[in-house]
């Protein structure tokens, strides 16, 4: 009998060591949520939409910079004998035929014999220059 109460003892005595193991009555901390950093997205390439060059509808066309930033300004003239839209689009930087990023403008709907000023601003650069533009008679 005595055996059998020594066993008794030490299955008890181990149920109480693992049960100390086991957490007792402190709570489980909780998760905490942890940022997650995003990778920001890419800017849009510009798109360039398909056209026929017209470089005769820019006048008064100015490009300068201004506290580091460059500006393009100037007009189109519609000289045809429907309303037309045209897309203008301007990069800093060499006129070496390679593509470029640029920032572009459609203006629609200009009237046949009116003319239509426009501005572009945030223009992207590659050095210091020169401010190139090309202008775009769109849906004929």
């Amino acid at each position: 009998m005595a055996s059998l109460r020594t066993t008794a003892l030490a299955a008890a005595s181990l149920m109480i060591a693992l049960g100390a193991c086991g957490g007792g009555t402190e709570p489980e901390p909780k998760p905490t949520a942890t940022a997650t950093a995003k990778k920001p997205k890419p800017a849009p390439e510009p798109t360039l939409a398909a056209g026929t060059p017209a470089p005769e509808a820019l006048s008064k066309f100015q490009c300068a910079k201004s506290k580091d930033k460059w500006k393009a300004s100037g007009y189109l003239s519609n000289r045809g004998k429907a309303a037309a839209t045209f897309q203008v689009a301007v990069y800093v930087g060499p006129p070496d035929g390679e593509r470029h990023a640029a920032r572009t403008k459609q203006i629609s709907s200009i009237a046949p014999g009116g003319s239509v000023s426009f501005e572009i601003t945030k223009i992207p650069t590659e050095g210091d220059g020169p401010c190139n533009v090309q202008v775009l008679r769109l849906g004929r």
